[in-house]
C-alpha cells in the first residue's frame, strides 16, 4: 500500500517553506520521490492509477498524471542545495528526457558529474519533471549517493514561471532556469 501511495501522493506536512502556495507546490513535486520502473513514454497510460485515500492525515494529496502535451527543447537549470551549487541541462523530447548535472562533491573533494533520466508528468499546481536512474555520466554506473532530481514548473497568473526542485532525499530549492 505504501509503494502505491508513494506513486500517487505524498508529502509530509513537516515540511516547512515561506507560503502555503510553496509547500503545496514542493508537495507535488515530492509525490513523485518513490516512483519505481518508471515505462518509457509509450507505456505512460499504464501509470495512470486513482489515488489511495487511505493514508495518515499527516500527508497533503496531490495526484500525478500523464501530461496532456509533450515538450521539446533544451534547458539551463541552476539550483542549490546546502549550499552546494549544481547546473543542469535538461533536454526535453516529448514525454521523456534526459539531464546532466555537474556539482562539486564534497565527500570526495572534486566535480561530479551526473546523468539521469527524466519522466514527464502533470499535477494539479504545474508540470512536474520525474528524474531517476542516476548513472556517472556517459556510463550505465549507478552513483551510490546521488538522489534522482524532480521538478515543478508553473505559470503564475501574471505569466512568471516558477520552478522549484526535491531530490529524493526531500532536499528542496528554487530553480533558475534558462532556455537553451
Amino acid at each position: 500500500m505504501f509503494s502505491k501511495l508513494v506513486r500517487n501522493t505524498i508529502l509530509t506536512t513537516s515540511l516547512t517553506l515561506p507560503n502555503f502556495k510553496q509547500s503545496t507546490s514542493i508537495a507535488i513535486l515530492v509525490a513523485g520521490i518513490g516512483l519505481f520502473g518508471i515505462k518509457s513514454a509509450e507505456a505512460r497510460n499504464a501509470l495512470v492509477q486513482t489515488p489511495d485515500v487511505s493514508q495518515s492525515s499527516s500527508y497533503t494529496i496531490a495526484q500525478i498524471i500523464d501530461a496532456n502535451s509533450p515538450i521539446y527543447g533544451n534547458w539551463q537549470l541552476r539550483y542549490s542545495v546546502d549550499g552546494i551549487v549544481y547546473q543542469s541541462v535538461l533536454v526535453m523530447k516529448g514525454y521523456s528526457g534526459a539531464m546532466r548535472t555537474r556539482y562539486f562533491d564534497l565527500s570526495i573533494n572534486k566535480k561530479q558529474v551526473i546523468d539521469q533520466e527524466i519522466s514527464l508528468k502533470s499535477s494539479a499546481q504545474g508540470l512536474v519533471l520525474l528524474g531517476y536512474n542516476p548513472v556517472y555520466a556517459g556510463t550505465s554506473r549507478r552513483h551510490p549517493t546521488y538522489a534522482a532530481d524532480n521538478f515543478l514548473f508553473s505559470i503564475e497568473p501574471d505569466g512568471s514561471v516558477a520552478a522549484y526542485t526535491c531530490d529524493t532525499l526531500r532536499q528542496c530549492s528554487t530553480v533558475d532556469v534558462e532556455k537553451i
